[in-house]
């Protein structure tokens, strides 16, 4: 039996593998769920995120953004489709997070637990 998707990541490249620009367009994506605070520092929800996957700059979409705000999760989505950027769909919240390729490299490694140092930092 087949998981429902928990989640999604929405990357910034299309299925010709070219990058979307402009280059900060994972944060204004994100801040259709975000809240602004008194100093000025846009602090991003959890179910609607930005991310680096892989090296690439990326949105991180939990499924509790379908339920409990469809409108948000429709507009991201359409996004998506409309500048043709390749989803990912996963029935695991972890694996979201971590590299479908087994590591190949001490610099793999090294570029994959950046990538999980600003996933943290984004978090925080």
């Amino acid at each position: 039996m087949l998981k429902p998707i928990n989640n999604w990541i929405v990357l910034g490249i299309d299925h010709n593998e070219k990058a979307f620009r402009p280059s900060d367009w994972a944060a204004r994506i994100c801040e259709l769920g975000s809240n602004v605070q008194d100093n000025g520092i846009v602090q991003y929800s959890e179910d609607l995120r930005p991310i680096r996957y892989n090296g690439q700059i990326a949105v991180y979409v939990d499924s509790d953004l379908k339920a409990g705000r469809a409108h948000t999760w429709e507009q991201v989505m359409s996004f998506a489709k409309l500048h043709q950027l390749k989803v990912i769909e996963y029935a695991d919240p972890i694996t979201a997070f971590h590299c479908i390729l087994k590591p190949k490299s001490v610099s793999y490694l090294r570029d994959q637990m950046e990538d999980q140092l600003e996933l943290a930092q984004i978090a925080a």
